[in-house]
This record gives structure tokens, C-alpha cells and sequence, in this order.
């Protein structure tokens, strides 16, 4: 097994102890850390097989994506001045029963390179589509080629009342499922994972898309195979025409209520968004222990509103971070996000002591591999977890001064300054060149070809003209 030694860099653990390195050091030995520690222990470079001297950088463990949608990179810079709700019905759905199984596996690939190429090494890909077993294979098999880990979070649906025309019942749609878990479920040396995704918000209920039964036996499932449940909720716009106030309305119920109804709600579930969640409902997740995940971009460039994560967090609940797919926020970069959350949770409270770097981090690490159940493998930098690191050259000249540095990273760096990045000890990109694949021309104009012929097909075409067309924007 090839032996590493990452030196002189300044290292954030985000272990038990939070251990800080300044000039510190990680020892790597195949695909786990050996060691991890302070400048002055750093061992003899003798015995190692490279060893990488990460001097102005800060050493991390790898970022953790927690929602995305990674098909959506296709359309990545054509959904400005939608609502939510608009979004969803003029352009999602007509995108995506044209989309075809070359443009989600040349999707895939890009997805994966822009993670990596900003400090990404873990991503949860959460499905919105329909999912036959070749769609599901152009998913996974690009990802896996390039070395990202990654867990699909596969959707659970069948013929339904507001899906008449979907191929399966519930039965066969369980069994479809099962079959994809058993193929799939810790290939490529355990970098792939499979999650579920059930839709239990009123929206999808009230449509008659999903099913009490559909929800309630899903759930039995995602347990038999000890495996999570992603869901969106509580998202979209404050709205009685057609937006969250609509159907809290129609139910009476907000959606984390809905499932402790059902007696569901526990650490199965990783519940998204959540812009509109009340205290109270913050008091039932922080009680069942879900995971909770903000997506603080993805609410902005909506106008969807500003979710209560700090006071989540504050309440004991396991906040996580994600990004939402490129099609609805334009960037997937971990670092950025990490930066806006702490901005919007300061603007929200009216208090730059709520959200503060450190936790920020800690929600792209190690609250995200809680979330998952997978902290005991990775989201810090301890003995014994996997070599999943991201390495940031932070001696740019807009970082600065470094008094303290993940304060500085973190308001002032960029999720392009990767020097390093490593999944299982392997280095699968070097400054932002992901190693297997460093074509990214090449994948880009593949995704625009295919993008452009599925926005012609769609009739959104228009969708490509500036926006001072499009919205009579300074006319």
C-alpha cells in the first residue's frame, strides 16, 4: 500500500476535540489515516512514499455535499427569475421528461469534476426523475469512474393517482428498489452508497404524486436495509396562491408534524430545505434525531426565504450543508456555500455571533457524515477514518493576511484554490485538474450540445437570450 505524508500545512481536524495543527501534518497510509498531529511531530520522511509539503495551505477533511441534483448542471445559468413554483412547472418538468440517458451520464461526469475541483469528495445525489435501471447506471458510473464517493439517493415512486402513468405498483416499484440497493450499494470499494428519496411533503401529497401507504412502506424498507430517506420539505415560496402557506392550509399540518403523525419521524430521515419549519418543528426533529440540511444559496436565488438553521442547530438538531442542483443554484461549490450560510443566518438573526465559521465547517463535514451514518469512516481527520482530504492554497492575495486562518479561508477563499484533493488516500485532483479525467472542454460542450437540443425540444429556447430580454431589465 502507497504511503503519504501531507506536511507543514495548517490543519482543521473537525475531530472530537477539534483539534487545531498549525504547520501540522497527516500521515496516510493506502486508503486510511495513520496519523495526524502537530508540526513538531512530524515524522521522518523516510518510509513514505511521497511526501507533499502543503506549506500556505489549509488541510481539511473532504467537503461533503449533501443536496444536489447532479443532471441539473445541464442547465446551470438559465432559472434566473423563477419562483419555486414556476421553476418547477415551466421548467423543470418539461426538462425532464426529455432528458436522455447520454445527457445524465455526461452530467454525471461534469457534476463530479466540479465537485472535486472545489474541495468536494462526498456528494448526496438526490433524484427528481424516473429512474430505470440504465438511467440509474448512466448515474452512477461516471462518478465512480472519476473516484468521488458519492450516495444516490434513488426516488420511490409508482402508479399513483397523480402519476397514472408510471410502470409499477407499489409492490413492484419496493421490489424495483430493493433490486437497485443490492446491485449497486457499496460498489467501487464502498464509494457508493444508496439512500431512498419519499416526497412526504403536503405538496406532493395534496397532487396525489405520493401515498400514505407509498410513504409508511418505504419507510419499512429504507429500515430493512438500514439505509436513509431524503426528503424535501417546508420549501418554496410564502404563498396562499400556490405556495408552502397554500398547503398548510389545505392540511392544517406542516410536513415534519405529518410524520411524527405517522410515527415515521427518526434518524432515517435527512430533511431538506425546511425554509418555513416552525420552533415547533424544530423541537420534533431535534427530539427524533434527523438530519436537518440547508441549501442557503438555492433559498436566495429563489426568493424563498431564509431557513432557521441556527436556531436548529442551537436546538440540538444535526445541521448539515448542501448545495441544490446547478439548475436551480448556479454553483456547487461547498466553499461558497459554506460563506453564505454563515452571511444568511447572521442576516436572518440580526446577530454575527449565531452562525460562526467553525460550525459552518462542521455542517460541510462532520454534522453531514452524522447525517449519513457514515462518521465513523469520514468528515474529520482522525486515526483510522478514510483519507478523504481537500487541501485549499490559502496564500492568495485576495485571503490576505492569515491571523486566523479558517476565518479567513472561509470569507475570503474559494473552492477553486483545491491544491489537493483525496478520496481514500488517492489523489483525485490536482490543482483543479481532476486526474482522471482532465478533458473538462470537452465534457462541457458534450452537456451544452445535449442541453440545447432537450431546451429547443421543450419549446424554452428563449430561455438562452439575456436577461435584459427576457425581464426588460434598466428599460
Amino acid at each position: 500500500m502507497s504511503r503519504t505524508l501531507l506536511k507543514n500545512g495548517y490543519v482543521v481536524t473537525v475531530d472530537g476535540g477539534r483539534a487545531v495543527h498549525p504547520g501540522g501534518y497527516v500521515a496516510i497510509d493506502g486508503a486510511t489515516i495513520s496519523a495526524v498531529g502537530s508540526a513538531k511531530a512530524t515524522p521522518d520522511a523516510a518510509g513514505f512514499d511521497q511526501v507533499i509539503d502543503v506549506a500556505g495551505c489549509i488541510v481539511m477533511p473532504g467537503l461533503i455535499n449533501m443536496h444536489q441534483h447532479h443532471w441539473y448542471t445541464l442547465f446551470k445559468g438559465l432559472a434566473d427569475g423563477y419562483l419555486l413554483e414556476d421553476w418547477v412547472t415551466g421548467f423543470l418538468l418539461p426538462l425532464a421528461h426529455r432528458l436522455p440517458e447520454e445527457g445524465m451520464r455526461a452530467s454525471s461526469y461534469l457534476a463530479a469534476m466540479e465537485m472535486l475541483s472545489t474541495g468536494t469528495t462526498c456528494s448526496l445525489n438526490h433524484s427528481v426523475t424516473t429512474t430505470p435501471p440504465e438511467m440509474v447506471r448512466a448515474t452512477i458510473e461516471p462518478q465512480a469512474e472519476l473516484g468521488i464517493k458519492q450516495v444516490f439517493a434513488k426516488e420511490l415512486r409508482c402508479k399513483t393517482a397523480g402519476n397514472p402513468n408510471h410502470p409499477f405498483t407499489l409492490d413492484e416499484a419496493l421490489g424495483a428498489f430493493e433490486d437497485e440497493y443490492r446491485q449497486w450499494d457499496g460498489t467501487s470499494d464502498g464509494r457508493v452508497r444508496i439512500a431512498m428519496v419519499i416526497e412526504s411533503n403536503a405538496h406532493w401529497v395534496t397532487a396525489g404524486m405520493t401515498t400514505e401507504d407509498l410513504i409508511c412502506r418505504g419507510y419499512e424498507l429504507a429500515r430493512k436495509l438500514k439505509i436513509k430517506i431524503t426528503d424535501h420539505i417546508a420549501g418554496g415560496t410564502f404563498s396562499l396562491e400556490k405556495g408552502f402557506l397554500k398547503y398548510l392550509r389545505e392540511t392544517g399540518r406542516t410536513d415534519v408534524r405529518y410524520l411524527m403523525q405517522l410515527g415515521l419521524l427518526d434518524p432515517t430521515w435527512l430533511m431538506i430545505h425546511g425554509i418555513h419549519v416552525t420552533e415547533l418543528d424544530i423541537e420534533h426533529m431535534a427530539r427524533a434525531g434527523c438530519g436537518f440540511v440547508y441549501t442557503p444559496s438555492s433559498e436566495s436565488i429563489r426568493g424563498g426565504g431564509i431557513g432557521p438553521f441556527a436556531s436548529a442547530a442551537r436546538a440540538g438538531v444535526n445541521v448539515a450543508l448542501g448545495t441544490d442542483g446547478p439548475m436551480v443554484d448556479y454553483s456547487v461549490d461547498m466553499v461558497e456555500q459554506m460563506k453564505v450560510c454563515t452571511l444568511m443566518q447572521h442576516a436572518r438573526h440580526l446577530d454575527p455571533t449565531r452562525m460562526p465559521a467553525e460550525l459552518t465547517i462542521e455542517m460541510a463535514t462532520i454534522n453531514a457524515a452524522k447525517a449519513l451514518g457514515l462518521d465513523h469512516e469520514i468528515g474529520s481527520l482522525e486515526v483510522g477514518k478514510k483519507a478523504d482530504i481537500a487541501v485549499f492554497d490559502i496564500d492568495k492575495p485576495y485571503v490576505g493576511v492569515k491571523h486566523r486562518p479558517i476565518s479567513s479561508f472561509l470569507y475570503a477563499g474559494k473552492g477553486s484554490d483545491t491544491r489537493l484533493v483525496m478520496v481514500d488516500g488517492e489523489i483525485v485532483c490536482r490543482d483543479g485538474v481532476v486526474v482522471k479525467m482532465p478533458d473538462h472542454g470537452k465534457v462541457v460542450h458534450e452537456c451544452e450540445t445535449i442541453a440545447k437540443r432537450m431546451l429547443n425540444d421543450a419549446g424554452l429556447q428563449t430561455r438562452l437570450e439575456p436577461a435584459w430580454r427576457l425581464h426588460n431589465i434598466g428599460r
